[in-house]
């Protein structure tokens, strides 16, 4: 008899694979997302490294939501593969009009 993999600390344990596929994808979004308002604005500033203590707080919020969003997706990916993840997406038309996941790196 195999023993279940003990995951889940932070999601609901109730959870079916798709539901945890589908809100591994929605996480995804949220890093891209916040990914790119941390880039655009470290981008704006100057290169002088004199910024606004707003503008340094706006950067490490960025950082401290992408890790709160990457800490639920890796409860996901210690239970699935991102090859059985993408698997799911290519295999659900659906999904791939919602979300804009792109797999671009290796299993490990």
């Amino acid at each position: 008899m195999k023993a279940k993999k003990k995951t889940n600390r932070l999601l609901n344990p109730n959870w079916t694979k798709q539901q945890k596929m589908i809100y591994f994808l929605w996480l995804d979004e949220q890093v891209m997302h916040y990914w790119s308002l941390y880039l655009d604005l470290k981008m704006s500033l100057p290169d002088d490294d004199i910024w606004s203590k707003e503008d340094i707080e706006k950067l490490s919020s960025y950082l401290e939501l992408i890790e709160y969003f990457e800490e639920y997706q890796k409860e996901i990916t210690s239970e699935y593969s991102y090859n059985e993840i993408d698997t799911f997406v290519r295999s659900n038309p659906l999904m791939r009009k919602q979300f804009n996941f792109f797999r671009f790196f290796l299993d490990s």
